[in-house]
């Protein structure tokens, strides 16, 4: 008997323990990860190849990691939002009341210049093309950035 009860109890606390994880990881989302940027598709069938930029996501929450010239690397954060077929990315610190300073200065410093440029909001809607456990492809005005899973 105590050996069946013993079964039950490790039996439990495996389930709880799966169920847990897979909560920590938002339930085996193809967006959660960490994304390596290989491509920016242009509409006029140019393409840029890029290995030095880093998109991570999970449970709203948004990381960019960008290699500087300097070989080192800039660490951008930021939640995002899902709708439909579309991700919206917002940087932090967001452009909200008594943000205005430090937003500020993220949207005219120059990496923020140089890996983003979204404009004066620090935000970017992308249509999402594809999204699978390996892959990614998001649409902005006609450009495609194509990521893989990292």
């Amino acid at each position: 008997m105590k050996k069946l009860l013993g079964g039950k109890i490790l039996l439990i606390l495996v389930c709880v323990l799966l169920g847990c994880v897979s909560c920590m990881n938002d339930g085996g989302s193809d967006w959660v990860g960490k994304w390596q940027l290989r491509e920016c598709q242009y509409p006029d069938g140019t393409v840029q190849r890029v290995d030095s930029i880093f998109y991570g996501f999970q449970k709203g929450s948004f990381l960019a990691y960008c290699m500087n010239e300097y070989g080192n690397y800039e660490a951008y954060y930021g939640y995002y939002k899902l709708k439909e077929d579309e991700i919206s990315i917002i940087l932090w610190p967001d452009n909200s009341a008594g943000n205005e300073e430090a937003h500020s200065n993220l949207i005219n410093s120059a990496g923020y210049k140089k890996f983003f440029n979204w404009g004066e909001e620090g935000e970017r809607t992308f249509k999402v093309e594809e999204l699978t456990n390996k892959k990614m492809r998001l649409n902005y005005q006609g450009v495609k950035y194509v990521f893989r899973k990292y």
